[in-house]
C-alpha cells in the first residue's frame, strides 16, 4: 500500500500542474489569451499550451507540461490517465488588471474541478502497481481511489495573474503565474 500512495502524490502533482499552469494563448487581447490557455488545460491539449508561450518561455513550459515524461519515469501511461480524466472550470472570470505596450497582467478566478471515469482510472493505476511489483487488493485500491477522487472532484478555487506579453502581433504567456 506504501507504493500506491506513491502513485497517488504523482497524480495530485500532476493535477497540480494542470491547475497551476495558466499558460498564455495566441489571441488578439491579453483576456483572449487567458481564456484560451484555460480552455486547453479543459480540453487537455498540453502540446498547444506550449505553443501558446513566447519564444523566450517555450522549453521551460514544454519541459514542465509533459505529462508523460513526468510520469513515465514512474510506470505511469499519462495518456491514460489523461483519458480518465474530465476537467472542469466553474464560474471562470478573467480581468485584465493591467496593460502597457506589449506587456498585460490578467486575473484568472474559477474553480477548477477533476472528474475520474473510475473504471478506466482503476485499470491504469492496476497496471502502474503491477509494474511496480506492488500488490494491492482492489479494495484497498477503490478506498485509495475513492478518496483521490473525492478531492479533485469538490475542485480547486483558482485566484492566479497571469503574465502575457504581445509577440509577433498575438498575446501569449511569457512570465511567472502569480
Amino acid at each position: 500500500m506504501k507504493r500506491l500512495s506513491v502513485v497517488m502524490i504523482v497524480i495530485i502533482a500532476l493535477s497540480a500542474l494542470l491547475t497551476a499552469c495558466g499558460g498564455g494563448a495566441a489571441a488578439a487581447d491579453p483576456v483572449g489569451a487567458v481564456k484560451e490557455a484555460m480552455q486547453s488545460v479543459v480540453d487537455k491539449k498540453f502540446d498547444r499550451l506550449v505553443e501558446l508561450t513566447c519564444t523566450a518561455k517555450r522549453a521551460e513550459i514544454e519541459k514542465s507540461l509533459n505529462p508523460a515524461e513526468a510520469l513515465g519515469a514512474a510506470g505511469v501511461d499519462a495518456n491514460k490517465i489523461l483519458d480518465a480524466m474530465t476537467i472542469s472550470l466553474q464560474n471562470p472570470e478573467y480581468t485584465k488588471i493591467s496593460e502597457e505596450g506589449d506587456k498585460a497582467v490578467v486575473q484568472f478566478k474559477g474553480k477548477m474541478a477533476i472528474k475520474f471515469d473510475l473504471e478506466k482510472f482503476k485499470a491504469v493505476m492496476k497496471e502502474v502497481l503491477a509494474a511496480q511489483g506492488q500488490t494491492v487488493t482492489d479494495e484497498q485500491l477503490d478506498q485509495g481511489l475513492q478518496m483521490l477522487v473525492g478531492t479533485f472532484e469538490q475542485g480547486q478555487d483558482l485566484d492566479q495573474k497571469i503574465e502575457v506579453v504581445k509577440e509577433n502581433g498575438k498575446w501569449v504567456y511569457c512570465g511567472e503565474v502569480q
